[in-house]
């Protein structure tokens, strides 16, 4: 084998910034890690921001975004295929 297993990675887009960076914080305050990016043009969606995230992370995250009331706008698996970035809808 010899290959590391590379830890999932998901992004979560938002209707807005604002709602991205608010999430972002609430997250932070529940010791969740994530990073503000903008999404890519091939996903093509509204605010253009979203948070990436590993995946170990990712059922909590969205606990705490469901408990807030925080709407999120698109959910996506990062996958690497062939030396390509993919994003595959959840």
């Amino acid at each position: 084998k010899g290959e590391e297993e590379r830890m999932e990675e998901y992004l979560i887009a938002f209707s807005s910034f604002y709602k991205a960076v608010y999430a972002q914080e609430l997250l932070q305050e529940n010791r969740i890690r994530t990073t503000l990016k903008k999404v890519p043009a091939s996903l093509m969606l509204s605010c253009g921001y979203a948070l990436y995230l590993g995946g170990a992370s990712i059922q909590n995250a969205l606990s705490v975004l469901a408990h807030r009331q925080i709407e999120i706008k698109g959910l996506f698996l990062v996958e690497s295929r062939n030396g390509h970035t993919v994003y595959r809808a959840m």
